[in-house]
């Protein structure tokens, strides 16, 4: 009887352990994804900033649903309009838009071929970038740019990249 209630306690200890590592893997990802967003560029290379708060937010809403969710979308929102300087809450309400969307269809995206998972990654960068520009556009400080198109179109290029990197470093991390 000890021996079995000493094994489901030690069950439960690295099952917790285990979704503590998880969650502190979400957040290093999201934060340098928060700080990768803020980065100075120069000028020829601004075309090269991929939107990667939107691709954590949509790998993270995809492959663990359980531990990441519109909330956590909204916070990390906040802290990138707080980073940023941007109205409070605009990336915040598109990220969760992003993440609800995300999570919402996330059954089906995973079995998707490659190249359906991009353009639904594309599908859900542009109506971010809509969503921030619209917002942009309430404030009246709206610029519209080739460049920032550019950007999300080289985010759904490299999202298999992107998502072959953070699998790969979940599994030897965690």
């Amino acid at each position: 009887m000890r021996s079995g209630l000493y094994s489901v306690l030690l069950m439960r200890q690295l099952i917790l352990n285990r979704q503590i590592k998880n969650n502190l893997f979400t957040w290093a990802i999201l934060m340098i994804s928060c700080s990768l967003y803020v980065v100075p560029l120069p000028e020829f290379l601004s075309f090269f900033r991929p939107p990667w708060l939107s691709l954590s937010v949509i790998f993270f809403s995809i492959m663990t649903p359980a531990g990441f969710g519109v909330f956590s979308a909204f916070f990390i929102g906040l802290l990138a309009d707080v980073v940023q300087g941007s109205i409070f809450g605009g990336h915040a309400m598109a990220l969760s838009l992003i993440a609800y969307l995300s999570y919402r269809f996330h059954l089906q995206i995973r079995v998707f071929p490659m190249w359906q998972m991009m353009l639904s990654v594309l599908l859900m960068l542009l109506l971010n970038e809509l969503l921030v520009l619209w917002i942009e556009g309430i404030k009246e400080q709206m610029t519209f740019n080739y460049i920032r198109w550019l950007g999300i179109v080289l985010g759904a290029l490299i999202w298999p990249i992107f998502m072959a990197f953070l699998l790969n470093l979940k599994s030897k991390i965690l």
